[in-house]
């Protein structure tokens, strides 16, 4: 484990996140049940919760989708980049999305 790096986890819930600790300090965003009506809110949360983020830190994605989207979207613009960590076959994965790279792609 990078003793450095973070683990952003969206909502401290029963699951057991254990695993993603291979990649950093697993800090709990929120906890309990959260309305996904409340946007405002979350994105206040996510803002402090990301004010000392680094680009090498991961965001664990669970919870209300909402709430991770937030998140996801502070982390990019903060670093243009987002690092994901996702649950698969029993262990998180590690995506990393480094944006810059496709700014010349993007059409809109």
């Amino acid at each position: 484990m990078d003793k450095n790096r973070r683990v952003f986890v969206p909502n401290l819930s029963s699951h057991d996140f254990s695993d993603a600790e291979r990649y950093g300090k697993l800090i709990y965003i929120t906890k309990g049940e959260q309305s996904k009506y409340n946007v405002n809110s979350m994105c206040r949360t996510w803002l402090g919760a990301l004010k000392d983020s680094q680009p090498t830190d991961y965001i664990l994605l669970t919870s209300l989708s909402i709430l991770c989207c937030i998140g996801c979207s502070v982390f990019s613009t903060k670093h243009g980049r987002l690092n994901l960590l996702l649950w698969k076959g029993g262990k998180y994965i590690a995506r990393e999305l480094i944006l810059g790279e496709i700014e010349d792609e993007l059409i809109f």
